[in-house]
């Protein structure tokens, strides 16, 4: 078969040709020349003779092709059209492929079409010169390859603009560019065992130049769109993780943004889960929950096992923060008893060599306090009752008042009077002191009268105690320092039950700065007890409150905080910080387990009731009174691909046991994931961010091409 070079370009035509008077043959190679491109002065003087032609090139003995309907001339411009699109029909789509640059490596590919040789080897030709020109020129050879990867193809723009539609010049520059920038990829790849991802990317970047070399400016706005589609695709999918499972957590974290979930993780603690960390990912967990068997079965297991867990997690949280509890009652009845001990030391050590107290003063005052009292009253009775205590007879001799001698009776035995006189004993006077306590400070059982007997008139009594006590302390030694013990001891075991009183919400409980004045008038040991009090208390609410989560953060926090305020005077502010925080944390992991597992109970049975018993189809069946032989043929065609497609087609519920997985793990796991969906959405952002870049890029190379590509790729293909 003849060939012929027409501007440069090497073109075969049939046998036929040969056949040709001299001037068919001029039109022939004008016209060829015209599809080509190439103008008069670049074409041949003239077209070779019949004679010549062999010159040329021998033709090769073949058998000559079989005749074309039509007529002679028909079958001439079959021959010629065939040329071109030989020509130019690889041509188109390879240029549009190199785009975005594939430097000597495209044009070694481009003058494999066009020009002399096979591909491989001026394949082998330009990579040969390309080192040896990178070894020469080490700084300009990166230089002038990237002016070649974006020079080079703008004629090919131009060249695929001339001929079918733009769809099919997208279709063909889309296509070309994703096999060979996927395989320029391949080959620059300088570390093999990343050899799919830098072919992904570079085919990336295949289907952006390719869609944008046949488009305009006019679409960059959608190359950058489906640039940011494709590299999403490819590169969003977060690590260790399905694309399924990407597909849906990565938009759910950009919706309840890495910031906020990863704070509200550090709020909630090790115990948290995704599903907690924000709205986007609780809906996911219903989602999941409610349309997959697996995804239901590891999100409720995983959900009721943290619940029953909730009364011990509190416990442990509150036993960290306060320590563990005692119980008030026994703590108290410890402290009473403890004073006891020091009381039976320390009394009768200072007893033992007390001397005789004078209580003429207490006498003084009880007189008039009986003459005020109403007769036949309780007051009255106990003040008499209190005298009588007070009081002793001492047996006086009773002497004769004529000669003062001893009197005697008729056998002779002596005679004494039984003179009152006030009780001076001071280990009998502490015993008086105790019964006035009984009676006033315990409302026991006490100077003759039943217990609470004077609950309203106890005024005069503990006048009387308070002489009685200073009287005692004043005139005998050590009872001051063994009172003072023994009060303190008291005050302690008055303080524990305090403990357990303090956390009201009534209209006598003292308001926050009232109380911390209170308890900062207590002495250390006074403070501990209170506080052991408290702790007990707590408990005691844990266990009766820890069920119900919103009754047992109203008892801690009260009115406006001031039970919190409270708790922090008694145990620190950090400790009490801790326990509210443990039952808001417990109280956001019972919402997740309530709107995850009890709220979508309704919905789950209804979903289990269409599954076991569906509803009858709305199809039209197969064969009924109005089907035809043709319309039967077209349902049955029709259910087949449809089965067949089912069968095939992937499930949308495949992923989402892995999704409630994700959602459920607990600890350093948890966090490990959700770092990798935040990477993972961080690549989608960059991939967003690049591709307006890539559209404008592409826009102004399909500007430059428009006007000026095509000329340039032709003179360069004359001057090769």
């Amino acid at each position: 078969m003849p060939t012929l070079n027409i501007g440069g370009n090497r073109v075969k035509v049939g046998d036929d040709f040969l056949k040709l008077s001299p001037d068919e043959q001029n039109s022939t190679v004008e016209e060829i020349a015209r599809s080509l491109g190439v103008t008069s002065e670049q074409q041949a003087p003239a077209a070779p003779s019949p004679a010549s032609v062999p010159a040329v090139a021998a033709p090769v003995a073949e058998s000559p092709p079989a005749p074309a309907a039509g007529s002679y001339l028909d079958r001439i411009g079959s021959y010629i059209r065939a040329a071109r699109d030989a020509v130019h029909a690889p041509t188109r789509v390879l240029e549009n492929g190199f785009l975005f640059g594939l430097g000597d490596r495209a044009r070694a590919g481009m003058d494999a079409v066009i020009g002399a040789g096979g591909y491989d080897d001026n394949l082998a030709r330009e990579q040969a010169e390309t080192a040896r020109f990178q070894a020469a020129h080490p700084i300009a050879a990166p230089a002038v390859e990237a002016v070649g990867n974006i020079t080079t193809p703008l004629g090919v723009i131009g060249a695929a603009a001339r001929g079918a539609t733009l769809g099919t010049k997208m279709l063909y520059g889309a296509g070309a560019g994703t096999v060979l920038g996927g395989l320029q990829g391949a080959a620059g790849s300088k570390d093999w065992t990343n050899l799919p991802q830098t072919a992904v990317d570079a085919g990336i970047g295949g289907i952006v130049g390719g869609g944008v070399g046949a488009a305009m400016p006019g679409a960059a706005r959608i190359i950058g769109a489906g640039y940011n589609y494709v590299a999403n695709a490819a590169r969003g999918q977060a690590e260790g993780m399905s694309r399924g499972a990407s597909r849906h957590l990565v938009p759910a974290m950009a919706a309840d943004t890495p910031a906020a979930v990863q704070a509200r993780l550090a709020e909630l603690g090790p115990d948290a889960m995704l599903v907690d960390a924000g709205p986007s990912f609780l809906g996911k967990g219903q989602g999941v929950s409610l349309n997959s068997d697996e995804g239901r079965t590891i999100m409720q297991g995983r959900l009721g096992a943290r619940d029953q867990a909730t009364n011990r997690r509190i416990m442990e949280d509150v036993n960290r923060a306060l320590g563990p509890a005692e119980d008030p009652q026994t703590v108290r009845n410890a402290i009473v008893a403890h004073r006891s001990e020091v009381d039976a030391r320390n009394y009768p050590a200072a007893f033992r060599d007390a001397p005789p107290v004078d209580t003429s003063n207490v006498l003084v005052e009880l007189g008039p306090m009986i003459q005020g009292s109403p007769t036949g009253s309780m007051e009255r009775r106990a003040l008499e009752n209190l005298r009588g205590m007070l009081m002793t007879e001492r047996p006086v001799p009773r002497l004769d008042p004529n000669t003062g001698a001893h009197m005697s009776d008729a056998q002779g035995n002596r005679l004494y009077d039984m003179v009152p006189e006030p009780q001076s004993d001071p280990q009998l006077l502490h015993k008086i002191k105790g019964e006035i306590d009984n009676v006033v400070e315990y409302d026991a059982p006490g100077l003759g009268i039943p217990a609470a007997a004077l609950s309203r008139q106890q005024g005069a009594l503990k006048h009387i105690r308070g002489i009685l006590n200073e009287s005692l302390e004043q005139q005998v030694p050590g009872y001051l320092a063994a009172n003072r013990q023994s009060a303190g001891l008291a005050r302690r075991a008055e303080a524990v039950e305090l403990g357990t009183q303090y956390l009201g919400s009534g209209k006598t409980t003292a308001s926050p700065d009232r109380f911390v004045d209170e308890f900062g008038r207590l002495t250390p040991g006074e403070q501990i007890a209170f506080a052991k009090g408290s702790r007990g208390e707590i408990e005691r609410k844990l266990g009766t409150k820890a069920n119900d989560l919103v009754a047992l953060r109203s008892e801690l926090q009260g009115e406006g905080g001031w039970n919190t305020a409270k708790l922090a005077a008694v145990h620190g502010e950090p400790s009490a910080q801790e326990l509210i925080n443990s039952v808001n944390r417990n109280l956001k992991f019972r919402d997740t387990h309530n709107k995850v597992v009890e709220n979508s109970q309704t919905a789950q049975r209804l979903a289990a009731k269409e599954a076991m018993n569906p509803s009858p189809s709305s199809e039209t069946p197969l064969i009924n009174p109005n089907a035809t032989l043709s319309g039967m043929s077209v349902t049955a065609i029709k259910k087949a691909l449809g089965m067949a497609y089912g069968a095939v087609k992937p499930s949308e519920t495949r992923a989402f046991g892995e999704i409630a997985d994700i959602l459920s793990t607990q600890g350093p796991a948890r966090d490990a994931r959700v770092q990798a969906i935040i990477d993972a959405l961080e690549r989608r952002r960059g991939n967003a961010a690049i591709a307006p870049a890539a559209g404008d890029r592409a826009a102004l190379i399909a500007a430059i091409a428009a006007h000026g590509g095509a000329a340039r790729m032709r003179q360069k293909r004359n001057r090769d």
